[in-house]
């Protein structure tokens, strides 16, 4: 029976729907020019995005957010969010998201792609019937590629629920996107045939299997629309139908060795083994570890025998018996160096390329008799995804390492500030004690209170310059300390009094503006005395301060060093539980292979003894 293909990955399609969803979104609704960015913070996590640097774009997506500095994005933030960590296999952290954001916002267009996501991280975890649900909640038409692969995975979880009267409800006559339009062709043409409608199914397959292909992810499809087709046949008992559908399906492609097998098998049930021996034959000559190839070994010597050529087909049997002795000796070999612990490390040693990347792909294998027994374990989904995850695991180390060194330098940097405080802190104590701030009111006060006398009794010589002061004093002086003579008494007094007067009319005409000014300037000497007042108070807490403050960081730096002590000893916790994980898979996939290796020496074996008897007997 043919099986569902579906060769886009749903991991592998994320980022062309999250792009949607930003440029697309609904703050975009409306607008013709593209997406508008309105918070700076947010184009910043963007530009990471489209660079590719995930960890970065995530770290500031989630710093920006605690900071509330997404003000304008934030349906969009939370989706990509999610979408980030969906590229890092957290399905449940992103599962959250996504359902918060559905109970916050009424906003149909963003509930829709959340909706989508919902649905596609519950497929991907398993949960058919939930993902259902999600797909069902949909209500609006999404962006076309979403719709297309909604409808896709729609159809599937039918499959998948061996509904395929509602799979073929949900693909029939539905037009999109041509690639989208082949899938949905193929898993319909399948479920068609499940459903016992063969020539409906076939017709679809067909269609699938003569497309035009412009690359390799096409011509992939077409050959396993050709092969679904040709097997379906097979087991319909129409054998002249399956060998042209089989023989449309590339020599050298990824389900090759698969049509030559059932190439070779639609001749043998029509009893023509001369035909059927020449693509069994050409399936001898390829890679071992394929179960075609495997299967062809028995087939060739089992085409012989009913060609009735039995020597042959007796060389060939134990020509398979020697290569499936040799090969169960080198896949025992090979399993016990996987044992070592060092497989998935040499897996990744070579690679270079940052984590959380959708489209990563293994690049090489260990040069060594391992590698061949890896390429169809590294072929199956769940290898592939976990060994991404393993990666992420080390690209995370790698981080907390990186954070490790950072939090040792802040160490370092308030060591040093301690340093420089307890060096400080005498020179300038000392120079807080040159400052008596106390005095330095009381002196302020006082030259209030003077003034403020002066005015009042209209004092003109208090505010009198010192100019003037001096030649008061001298003038009252002449009047008090002088003896004048009779002849000269009375000029002189006269002289003495018209100075003194000029003097006096002099002050008392500036007075005014001198009060003035007086006032102006003991105002500003009073800002002045307050500010350095705060100064010294600010300067007296901040010293009196230090040694909390200091001890504060002290303690968030141990805080922080011990939660990375402890996340770095749960990532080797994690990394030593998926390298178990990963190394079962590829010794899972050995033993499978060696058990049927085992079963099919068995069957040459007896096949084997079977010749040899009926040989004996013609000899008797």
């Amino acid at each position: 029976m043919p099986t569902i293909f579906f060769m886009r990955s749903l991991v592998k399609v994320v980022p062309a729907a999250i792009l949607m969803v930003v440029l697309c979104g609904p703050a975009t609704a409306g607008q013709k020019d593209g997406f508008k960015v309105n918070d700076p913070h947010y184009g910043e996590v963007l530009f990471n995005f489209y660079q590719q640097e995930y960890f970065t774009a995530l770290t500031d997506l989630l710093v920006s957010r605690d900071f509330n500095r997404l003000i304008h994005h934030q349906a969009e933030a939370a989706l990509l969010e999610g979408g980030l960590l969906l590229s890092w296999g957290q399905h449940e952290e992103a599962d959250q998201i996504f359902e918060r954001l559905l109970s916050n916002t009424d906003d149909q267009a963003v509930r829709d792609r959340t909706w989508f996501y919902l649905g596609k991280v519950r497929y991907q975890r398993g949960y058919v019937d939930a993902a259902e649900q999600a797909f069902l909640n949909i209500r609006q038409p999404l962006p076309l590629e979403l719709d297309a692969e909604r409808l896709n995975l729609l159809a599937r979880v039918y499959i998948d629920q061996e509904r395929y009267s509602a799979a073929a409800a949900v693909l029939s006559g539905w037009e999109g996107p041509e690639i989208w339009l082949n899938y949905a062709r193929y898993n319909l043409g399948v479920a068609l045939v499940r459903m016992g409608q063969l020539e409906a199914g076939a017709e679809l397959l067909s269609q699938v299997g003569t497309i035009w292909a412009y690359d390799e992810e096409q011509l992939a499809l077409r050959d396993r629309a050709n092969l679904a087709l040709g097997f379906a046949y097979l087991q319909a008992g129409l054998e002249g139908n399956a060998k042209p559908i089989l023989q449309r399906v590339r020599l050298n492609g990824p389900f090759s060795n698969k049509a030559l097998l059932g190439a070779g098998w639609a001749d043998s049930a029509n009893n023509d083994y001369h035909k059927a021996l020449a693509p069994w034959q050409e399936l001898n000559r390829r890679e071992l570890l394929d179960s075609a190839v495997q299967e062809s070994l028995l087939a060739v010597p089992y085409a012989f025998s009913q060609l009735d050529a039995e020597p042959q087909a007796a060389e060939y049997y134990a020509r398979a018996l020697n290569i499936f002795d040799a090969e169960i000796v080198r896949l025992d070999v090979a399993m016990d160096d996987m044992g070592n612990g060092q497989l998935i490390t040499d897996l990744l040693d070579q690679d270079q390329s940052s984590a959380g990347g959708w489209y990563w792909q293994l690049a090489s294998l260990p040069n060594d008799d391992r590698a061949r027994y890896l390429y169809f374990a590294i072929a199956d989904h769940n290898f592939h995804e976990g060994l991404k995850s393993y990666r992420d695991l080390m690209s995370l180390g790698e981080h907390l390492d990186v954070w490790q060194t950072k939090l040792s330098t802040y160490h370092d940097m308030l060591n040093t500030r301690k340093n420089a405080y307890s060096k400080r802190l005498p020179i300038l104590n000392e120079r807080i004690a040159e400052f008596d701030v106390v005095e330095m009111q009381a002196s302020y006060e006082d030259l209030q209170q003077r003034t403020t006398a002066a005015r009042n009794e209209h004092d003109v010589l208090a505010l009198a310059t010192a100019s003037e002061q001096e030649q008061w004093r001298r003038i009252s002086l002449l009047e008090d300390n002088i003896t004048w003579s009779q002849q000269e008494s009375a000029a002189l007094r006269e002289k003495q009094s018209i100075l003194k007067g000029l003097l006096l009319w002099n002050m008392e005409r500036e007075f005014n503006i001198r009060a003035w000014h007086q006032d102006k300037q003991i105002e500003k000497l009073g800002e002045e005395i307050n500010k350095t007042v705060r100064n010294f108070t600010s300067i007296d807490t901040t010293v009196g301060g230090i040694p909390e403050t200091v001890f504060e960081f002290d303690s968030r730096i141990a805080f922080l060093q011990l939660n990375l002590d402890q996340m770095k000893r749960k990532l080797q916790l994690a990394k030593e539980r998926h390298a178990t994980y990963l190394y079962g898979l590829v010794v899972g996939e050995m033993q499978a292979q060696r058990k049927r290796l085992v079963s099919y020496r068995a069957q040459a074996r007896f096949a084997l003894a079977s010749i040899y008897d009926r040989l004996s007997m013609k000899g008797q």
